[in-house]
């Protein structure tokens, strides 16, 4: 149940709770793969030259709480909205049905995943990116901590479509805990800096439609390209997604990795920075 507070109440609650929880595992993934897993994990490693020092981390730090800030704001929005009565989330699992359930979380991921696309893609227009979407891609060697390193606006654009969904949309009201989840787990292994997914996963007709570090990872150093969230099928499909991705996520490691730093083409288009 969404707890019926005072709205000021659930903001502050709201945001210490998500920053606790964030940055204790960002702080640990970050200590086990770029600490104590830097040589380690080299095998792993995507880009060959290290550029995350501590300013950067610092700059991180700052946008992802005001991020984190939005984000709860647009959480409190939702839980007043419910006490009002104004949604269609119910926690009630039986008058969906979980069959119905499981086909509402994935098709929310699709959505999620469409609105971040277009979204995104608009972000990098020169004016919009010059004012908003530059902040994120101040960090070129992304690391844990750039995950949710956005413009304080970026983050609002991004979240905005849950509102809308749950007005119309019949939800069983946990599955938002494990979409969030499931967005937080895709966004920090997308900006991870390292591969850990198996080669063999671009032999599976189903898995290779998904998103992975390396593939973000070549948004950061490319700037224009693969824009998807989770899914690789919009950038496919519309001819974003940059030439040499496959070989690069199998051709992994510090030695490979200086292909990293090369310029990359859109597939049929010539690269060309904001």
């Amino acid at each position: 149940m969404i707890e019926q507070a005072h709205p000021l109440t659930m903001l502050l609650q709201g945001f210490a709770g998500q920053a606790l929880g964030y940055f204790a595992v960002v702080g640990l993934l970050f200590l086990g793969v770029w600490r104590w897993g830097e040589s380690r994990f080299l095998a792993a490693r995507i880009q060959s030259r290290k550029r995350v020092d501590r300013q950067q981390i610092a700059f991180e730090i700052r946008h992802t709480l005001a991020v984190l800030f939005t984000g709860t704001c647009t959480a409190v929005a939702v839980s007043l909205l419910y006490a009002g009565g104004h949604t269609r989330l119910t926690t009630d699992a039986s008058s969906i049905g979980w069959p119905m359930i499981a086909a509402t979380l994935l098709a929310l991921m699709v959505l999620n995943d469409a609105w971040f696309y277009f979204c995104h893609r608009l972000l990098h227009h020169p004016k919009l990116f010059r004012h908003v979407h530059a902040v994120h891609h101040k960090s070129v060697d992304v690391n844990p901590f750039s995950s949710y390193s956005f413009h304080w606006i970026e983050g609002l654009i991004l979240g905005a479509w849950v509102i809308p969904v749950v007005l119309v949309v019949p939800i069983y009201l946990p599955m938002l805990g494990v979409l969030q989840g499931i967005g937080l787990a895709n966004n920090l292994m997308s900006h991870l800096g390292y591969e850990f997914l198996p080669r063999w996963l671009l032999r599976v007709p189903v898995l290779r439609w998904m998103n992975t570090s390396t593939f973000h990872n070549l948004h950061h150093t490319a700037f224009n390209g693969n824009y998807g969230l989770m899914f690789r099928f919009w950038d496919r499909m519309l001819g974003t997604e940059l030439n040499g991705y496959e070989q690069k996520f199998s051709d992994r490691g510090a030695a490979a990795a200086v292909a990293a730093q090369a310029p990359f083409r859109r597939r049929g288009r010539s690269h060309c920075d904001p």
